[in-house]
């Protein structure tokens, strides 16, 4: 009897589809990847980001107004780095000195743990930081009347920074 006609495949073409399949599922499979690499890195800004604008409502609660008088009032005293907050020994918005955006400076710099949760900025990182928050405050254009508030988050371990934001406080008039 002769068959005419074949039926099924060849080796060569189970070779060549499965060859095909393979670079499919290897080309999905890095996709993956990046994707959940980027996921966690937009994650981490985003985290980093709200820490920063958290610690600048903090700031911009403090005293920073004219009295009954016209006297300007602003909070130098007040301690944000600690845990919990102070009403003293800290720096409040006094102008900060010259670097204290590039490395950790008592008075500006606090610590947080993986949670966000602040865990205090007096003496070095404490056990559990996951990020190092630290902030600069300046006169705008020499202006005792309007500050510059910047802050930077970092996580611990690195230099490069997570998120950073700045803003202008200016002093509240009668």
């Amino acid at each position: 009897m002769r068959h005419h006609g074949s039926s099924g495949f060849s080796l060569i073409e189970v070779m060549i589809a499965s060859a095909v399949l393979a670079g499919a599922v290897l080309s999905i499979a890095e996709l993956f990847a990046a994707a959940t690499a980027s996921t966690a890195q937009a994650r981490e800004t985003g985290e980093a980001t709200m820490l920063a604008w958290q610690k600048v409502e903090q700031l911009r609660s403090l005293a920073f107004a004219c009295d009954g008088a016209g006297q300007p009032v602003t909070d130098r005293s007040f301690d944000t780095a600690a845990v919990p907050e102070r009403a003293f020994g800290g720096t409040g918005l006094a102008v900060s000195p010259a670097g204290v955006l590039l490395r950790d400076t008592a008075g500006y710099v606090d610590y947080l743990d993986a949670l966000g949760q602040p865990l205090g900025g007096d003496a070095g990182p404490p056990a559990g930081s996951h990020y190092r928050r630290r902030w600069a405050v300046a006169l705008a254009g020499g202006n005792p009347d309007l500050l510059v508030v910047r802050v930077r988050v970092l996580p611990m371990g690195h230099d490069a920074e997570a998120a950073s934001v700045a803003t202008l406080r200016a002093r509240q008039l009668p």
